[in-house]
């Protein structure tokens, strides 16, 4: 297999890719020869093919033989929505795209909060942030009563949180991947039990998260989150296990 080749695809169609976002490369227009983007990125047309065939399963261009790519849409939605449609297709098992689903989250949480620092308006959102952190804490009186509006007002709380964290950092593409996937995600961990105790630490990490942001210690709120959605990704691995991995222990 070619490495090298692989990696020139990467990179090409990621440029592709953030041209058409960015409607500098217009929806319905075609693009230029494989030989001209060959020459365009001094390269072969091996990896130009490759990387027509990256942005084809995005849905952001359609290949028709015999003539040039055409770029399909310009629709971050649409590009966010293959990416969604993507993941659920290729799980037959609704534990494995769970656990995905999960995965996803932790990446782009982390990655939102790591860059939260940078943002020119993160004391407007820090201060959301620090009113869905109090409204988790004041849920846990009703939620040790065993009162149902108690849970509620703690979920409903945690993801407006996520919500707010991912997108201050005003990233289109993990805003949009983030909203497409995250009510799978969400509606799925209903499914799961947490004891009062539990969503008290919880609550307490968001808490430490705010203080961390605040201080601007980005490490240590990268750590938390991790902390955070971690313990949750553990609780989904409990309950749907990886059949394949204990096949295979």
């Amino acid at each position: 297999m070619n490495y090298i080749s692989e990696t020139k695809a990467s990179r090409i169609a990621s440029t592709l890719e953030e041209m058409i976002l960015d409607n500098r490369l217009k929806s319905g227009a075609f693009l230029p020869s494989q030989q001209v983007l060959a020459d365009q990125f001094k390269t072969s047309s091996r990896p130009i093919r490759e990387a027509l065939k990256l942005l084809e399963a995005k849905g952001l261009v359609t290949i028709t033989q015999g003539r040039r790519a055409q770029i399909k849409s310009n629709s971050l939605n649409q590009y966010v929505e293959s990416i969604s449609t993507t993941i659920i297709n290729k799980q037959t098992n609704p534990g494995k795209l769970l656990r995905n689903l999960m995965q996803v989250r932790i990446t782009i949480a982390t990655s939102a909060t790591r860059d939260f620092s940078r943002i020119e308006t993160k004391d407007l959102h820090l201060a959301k942030l620090w009113r869905s952190a109090n409204q988790m804490e004041s849920a846990l009186p009703l939620i040790y009563q065993k009162d149902a509006q108690g849970l509620k007002q703690f979920q409903d709380a945690e993801n407006e949180f996520n919500r707010t964290l991912i997108s201050a950092n005003d990233n289109q593409i993990l805003s949009s991947i983030y909203e497409n996937l995250a009510p799978l995600l969400d509606s799925a961990l209903l499914s799961l039990h947490f004891s009062a105790s539990q969503l008290e630490k919880r609550a307490k990490n968001y808490s430490y998260l705010c203080e961390a942001l605040q201080n601007g210690q980005p490490d240590l709120a990268v750590a938390l989150v991790l902390v955070t959605l971690t313990t949750l990704q553990n609780k989904v691995n409990d309950k749907f296990p990886d059949e394949s991995a204990v096949a295979y222990a």
